[in-house]
């Protein structure tokens, strides 16, 4: 005798929960790219920062120069 195999619905509010589950589970890639340009933009700024300081500190013959090069209004 072989076993009658019943198949049960999932009521709708039980596909909606598992449904948000997911959603809320899943990472956001906006967040992460926004984040990551973020730093980006400020890693570069930095070396901008950086890169004139060493070379302001170094010379000491061009350091209008430099300044008026790197800094200028």
């Amino acid at each position: 005798m072989v076993k009658a195999k019943t198949q049960k619905t999932k009521t709708l509010h039980v596909v909606k929960a598992k449904a948000a589950a997911l959603v809320a589970g899943a990472p956001s890639t906006f967040n992460k790219d926004l984040l990551l340009s973020a730093f980006i933009v400020s890693a570069t700024i930095n070396l901008f920062v950086l890169t004139a300081w060493v070379a302001l500190q170094v010379t000491t013959m061009y350091d209008s120069q430099i300044a008026s090069f790197l800094f200028t209004r």
